[in-house]
């Protein structure tokens, strides 16, 4: 679809109205014709700024490639809420607060108590062939283009980085939200705040500096994978509304989850890895709704165990994920309740899986010193006004909006089950959300109770304030401003090793038949694109017409119906032949930005100034504990049974408006001599990496400015080392001895902003005992032995399957028996998966056997006495 410049191609809805002395014909009351009155320009109170021109240059050619990478925590605060889940709005769903503490960052969803692991933003910029680009790929539910457009100026006011920045979300449902700077959305994230929005950007913004600062002479190469995970090991399809719909090309992708994997390996001059890319479709949703601890969830699980792998970083990008859902074992089955089940040991197993399958794909990259490149990045108008041309020369359009239309015709798709042009159902010129089902609203588009995916639309202009009401934002002017454009970019990758790409990313949630179909109509092929998703802004699920009108969940999300997908498509496509052809665009020639995004939330985040941080606190009542929902806990037990054990420690804070405790584990290495935990590498994990559980509970809880800020770290004695198949006993492995918690944070004292650090008491992690319910029973010729470690906290990995209740002795164990006249009989035996084995006797010995010794290589177990 042409763009043109702002004003030329924003009016909406040709509305039918009678002013004056018009009667419904068109005639005035005398019987002679008039004109019709004007249009209204529906958009006429957004701001739209045109792009700055820029000279086109020549063709480029492969020249030496820099490269550098940067990261950084971002920078919000514990009781931010978190977004992925409309339930939990208070008011609007099942939302489940923890206590009744004060929403001081968030307006209207659940605020969070602590974190799994630290939300970062990580970066990877490029530079070649004359040209230069940066991709940061966030721990967000989602971003939107404001964001984008707020970084690009945070990172060089003078311009420079316009238009060079990809922005992409992993998608995690358990990551932060209210920073986005969106309406329609809010219900997903939030009303926006625009503390936490500069907050975010600040963390952006430094890992992209942090990537551009340490460009280098690096090699890339690509690769792809068409078939990954047939087996959905990983991941797997969670749509079936679209099995049977084909996509508008003739594509069945409906029927499977996208199987495409591509990664991007960068290595240093010499050749030793700097960083990759992985893109694999894998929503965020192992962490369920009534889950309140930030986690990185499973796209975070997926990168962190191939970093850990690997040896550096490796970021997980998003493909069509939007039908997609994590695969992998339950690991939690003894959940306290909702509130303290985020299943991490599930995490860690899917982690596990993924690296096994794609640490080698990513190894084998062969990477080059020469390549080119150039980026395009566009934003285009979406809207009900737009018309979708596809290949084949049907055109699809919206028929004008019509006041009068007594009842639309219900004839979606024609006998070969297209999409069936002009639609009439989609009568309005605001937008709709909501829809996907037959069953009714509260504000319908006029006229369509029980036409397939329509009837449970809901009206935008009739129906926002019963929306958007819940965050106290009423009378929004409509069509929403932000809704009419979206951003896409093109990348060309040439010379690499393994020829040419094309990266273009998807400003939302694609699902398997979009990506499809449009891979099918890249300008590089099929086989050369590489796609990107939750990329530079979030429209919601991105479908094609016959898959939205399918039904279900995921047309409840986007706003301009039916059409919205395929606009979409037009408008990447736009960017992508730019980026195809030799020469170097004017990036944004023709398109134009919404530029009128004011926070409505203006107020600041203030921290209450502490004097007690940096001390240790008492245990207390109202503390959250992740893993029990008992108020009888004991801090810094003298001694804790490793693998299955949990040793807690509570502190007095900074206000968490600037405090974020990093937790490290120290171990004694010599008397008195204690250095942080490694793992097998030799590096030291964190609260930040998922070691340790933090929480925080204010002191009053519902204050508004809390006297105290207790925070607590919860430790499951395990290594740092994230579980993997190929070593089962890891978990069960920590060297036993003394330890104890180091804690490092900030805070807002008297003098100004402070850092403390503080050590707890020594406490010392001994060898797992057998649980109560272990037995050892005589047979005929056996001693039938089932020897389990009992519950576990479910804060860590301990096995394929449930780590937080029976968990058995890991074998070969080696038993001891001891017979009635004290002699002993030893023997090596391998248990089934349950914890069960039997030792071999001759009758006379099982008879007299009194007890029996098991232990683990590790030395984990105890004795039993013979029934």
């Amino acid at each position: 679809m042409a763009r043109r410049r702002t004003l030329g191609w924003i009016a909406l809805g040709m509305l039918a109205a009678v002013v004056g002395a018009c009667s419904s014909d068109g005639k005035d009351t005398t019987g002679t014709p008039v004109d019709p009155p004007p249009a209204p320009d529906l958009l006429a109170h957004c701001t739209f700024e045109d792009a700055p021109e820029r000279a086109a240059k020549g063709p480029n050619a492969p020249t030496e490639i820099l490269a550098g990478y940067g990261e950084a925590v971002l920078p919000i605060p514990i009781g931010a809420p978190l977004g992925g889940y409309a339930s939990r709005t208070l008011g609007l769903g099942s939302a489940k607060p923890v206590d009744d503490r004060a929403r001081r960052f968030g307006k209207s969803l659940v605020p969070t108590v602590g974190v799994h692991d630290a939300p970062r933003a990580q970066a990877i910029a490029l530079e070649a062939g004359g040209e230069r680009m940066v991709l940061v790929r966030v721990d967000a539910p989602l971003l939107n283009e404001n964001t984008l457009y707020e970084l690009e100026s945070k990172v060089a006011p003078d311009g420079s980085m316009r238009g060079r920045i990809i922005m992409t979300a992993s998608h995690s449902h358990a990551a932060w939200a209210g920073f986005q700077p969106t309406v329609v959305l809010m219900p997903g994230v939030d009303r926006p705040k625009k503390a936490l929005a500069e907050r975010a950007v600040e963390g952006l913004a430094a890992a992209v500096k942090g990537a551009l600062d340490s460009l280098a002479p690096a090699r890339i190469g690509v690769a792809v994978d068409t078939a990954f995970d047939p087996m959905d090991e990983v991941n797997r399809d969670r749509r079936g509304e679209n099995n049977e719909v084909l996509g508008p090309d003739g594509n069945d992708a409906g029927k499977h989850k996208d199987p495409t994997l591509w990664a991007l390996r960068i290595d240093k001059a010499d050749g030793t890895p700097l960083a990759a890319l992985v893109d694999v479709p894998l929503h965020g949703t192992i962490g369920g709704e009534d889950n309140p601890l930030v986690s990185t969830d499973a796209p975070g699980a997926v990168a962190r165990a191939l970093t850990a792998e690997l040896g550096y970083p490796v970021l997980h990008v998003q493909g069509a994920a939007g039908d997609v859902s994590p695969a992998g074992h339950e690991g939690r089955e003894a959940c306290a309740d909702s509130l303290r089940c985020l299943d991490i040991p599930r995490l860690e197993a899917l982690g596990a899986r993924a690296a096994e399958l794609i640490a080698p794909f990513i190894g084998g990259i062969q990477t080059g010193d020469k390549a080119a490149l150039e980026i395009v990045t566009r934003s285009f108008y979406v809207g009900r006004d737009a018309v979708v041309k596809r290949p084949d020369g049907t055109e699809l359009r919206y028929a004008p909006v019509d006041p009068d239309l007594e009842e639309p015709d219900g004839v979606l798709l024609d006998d070969q089950g297209r999409v069936l042009s002009p639609i009439d159902e989609f009568n309005t010129a605001y937008g709709a959300g909501l829809c996907g089902e037959d069953s009714g609203s509260i504000a319908p588009i006029p006229n369509t109770l029980g036409i397939k995916a329509y009837g449970s639309c809901l009206e935008l202009e009739k129906g926002r304030n019963i929306v958007f009401g819940l965050f106290d934002m009423v009378d929004v002017p409509v069509p929403l401003c932000d809704t009419v454009r979206t951003t896409a970019a093109a990348v060309r990758i040439t010379g690499t090793p393994t020829g040419d790409w094309l990266m273009m990313t998807m400003p939302g949630e694609a699902v398997a038949p979009f990506a499809s179909y449009l891979r099918g109509r890249s300008p590089a092929g099929a086989e050369r694109t590489l796609l990107v998703g939750y990329a530079d802004d979030h429209v919601g699920y991105l479908l094609t017409g016959e898959d939205w009108l399918a039904g279900g969940y995921e047309p409840s999300i986007n706003i301009w119906g039916p059409l919205e997908g395929e606009v979409i498509i037009d408008g990447i496509l736009e960017s992508a032949k730019l980026a195809w052809t030799p020469e170097i665009e004017d990036p944004e020639k023709g398109s134009s930005r919404y530029a009128g995004w004011k926070y409505p939330d203006e107020a600041p985040i203030t921290p209450v100034v502490t004097s007690d941080h940096g001390t240790v606190a008492p245990a207390s009542a109202t503390l959250f504990w992740p893993d029990t929902a008992s108020k009888d806990v004991t801090l810094l037990a003298p001694t804790v049974p490793r693998a299955v054990g949990a040793e807690r420690f509570a502190w007095f804070g900074g206000d968490p408006a600037v405090d974020m405790p990093v937790v490290t584990i120290q171990r004694e290495t010599s008397p008195g001599t204690f250095e942080p935990l490694v793992d097998a590498k030799g590096r030291p994990w964190t609260s930040h990496d998922g070691a340790v559980i933090v929480t925080y509970t204010p002191d009053p809880v519902a204050s508004e400015a809390p006297e105290h800020h207790v925070y607590t770290a919860t430790w499951q004695p395990v290594p740092p080392d994230l579980f993997t198949a190929s070593k089962p006993e890891l978990p069960f492995s920590l060297p036993l001895g003394k330890y104890r918690f180091q804690v490092n944070g900030k805070a807002a004292a008297a003098s100004g902003e402070a850092t403390y650090e503080l050590f707890s008491e020594v406490f010392e992690v001994v060898a797992a005992p057998l649980a109560a319910t272990s037995t050892a029973t005589r047979g005929a010729t056996t001693i039938d032995i089932q020897a389990t470690l009992g519950a576990a906290p479910g804060l860590r990995a301990l096995r394929v399957g449930p780590s937080d209740a029976n968990v058995p002795l890991l074998g070969p164990w080696s038993v001891a028996v001891t017979l009635q006249n004290g002699q002993t009989k030893i023997a090596t035996v391998t248990p089934d998966a349950e914890g069960k084995a039997q030792v071999t006797l001759p009758a006379n010995e099982v008879l007299e056997a009194a007890s029996v010794e098991v232990r683990d290589p590790a030395g984990n177990g105890g004795a039993l006495v013979v029934q």
